[in-house]
């Protein structure tokens, strides 16, 4: 019997490769080999360094298995698969395994289109997490928006804004590396949070009068203050970064006199069932995403920064919890 790779968690700051016996594919079924699998930095850096523990939201004990998107190529058709063929290119969600099983009308399967690189697919669920966040306060043509934290979701994000017809996009962020990535990805203006004061910056570039949108795509509470105050009068903030722990707000001063309206955006309660009020499903953003990228409207060659081999499993994680190292995207080669 073949024998897979896949990796786990056993226990907090722990990333180790583990073999599995490759199974066969049932009815309904289809074998996967993967290409790539795409870490999702944010929540697998938490979950690594067991984060949400503190969170007061339930979570499967330890060992788990991390990942959840993946690119690969199907090798193998269980009985009564007729709507695939061997040898077709798909984005899955997936957990980061060098071959999975999938089943057919209800797993996540989307094919890539010809063209589009398999690495560049490989951030299709991430790109899924941006839209939830912009389809939650879809912008309109005009106007000003501030996208808070830049990393893949955050750059991704300036992207559909840019799209959208939305001016000036903002991006900030603490990191010179990320910000030199967002004038890349169509930010109109950059603000190192750690150096420059944003509320003038913002101010200044909307001749005083703030933005219509906020989107924070940051891990931290820290921003949300500054981004209440950023916000213009009856703006929303859409908070899409899965922040940790409490922030102090201005309630009276920065929000409530201003009509200003928050929003949190848990990507998986994004429906996966389309209805007249609900068209925008998870599948239709994945699919959105990579037409996109066929199209040539979105520009992710830079966002991916690493691409390392499964076998550095234990190194890539024990990076992400020391900081990152001016890290993206990063996936694992599984070829």
């Amino acid at each position: 019997m073949e024998t897979g790779k896949v990796v786990v968690f056993p226990h907090e700051h722990a990333a180790v490769l583990e073999d599995f016996p490759v199974p066969t594919p049932g009815p309904g079924q289809i074998l996967v080999k993967s290409a790539y699998s795409c870490i999702s930095a944010g929540t697998e850096r938490k979950r690594y360094m067991n984060v949400y523990a503190d969170s007061g939201v339930p979570q499967r004990p330890f060992p788990v298995r991390p990942g959840y998107a993946n690119v690969g190529t199907i090798v193998e058709l269980g009985p009564g698969v007729d709507a695939y063929q061997k040898g077709e290119r798909i984005l899955t969600m997936a957990n980061h395994a060098s071959h999975y099983l999938r089943t057919v009308d209800e797993d996540a399967i989307e094919r890539i289109p010809p063209g589009v690189a398999s690495e560049h697919a490989a951030l299709g669920v991430l790109a899924q997490v941006a839209l939830a966040g912009v389809r939650r306060a879809p912008p309109e043509i005009g106007q000003a928006a501030l996208v808070a934290g830049q990393g893949v979701v955050g750059q991704l994000v300036v992207q559909f804004l840019k799209a959208s017809g939305c001016t000036p996009v903002i991006a900030t962020d603490v990191a010179d590396f990320r910000l030199e990535k967002s004038k890349r990805s169509g930010a109109d203006l950059t603000i190192d949070a750690a150096r420059e004061d944003v509320y003038v910056e913002v101010m200044a570039a909307t001749e005083g009068k703030g933005v219509e949108r906020v989107y924070d795509a940051t891990p931290v509470p820290d921003a949300l203050p500054t981004n209440l105050r950023v916000a213009a009068t009856r703006g929303i903030i859409v908070m899409l970064g899965g922040p940790m722990g409490k922030a102090e707000l201005n309630l009276y001063a920065d929000f409530f006199r201003r009509d200003l309206t928050l929003m949190g955006v848990y990507q998986p309660l994004t429906p996966t069932e389309a209805t007249p009020h609900t068209p925008w499903t998870q599948q239709r953003h994945r699919q959105l995403y990579l037409t996109m990228l066929q199209d040539g409207a979105l520009n992710v060659a830079h966002l991916i920064t690493h691409i390392v081999p499964p076998t550095e499993a234990t190194a890539t994680y024990a990076m992400l919890a020391a900081g990152g190292e001016n890290s993206l995207g990063i996936l694992f080669d599984w070829r």
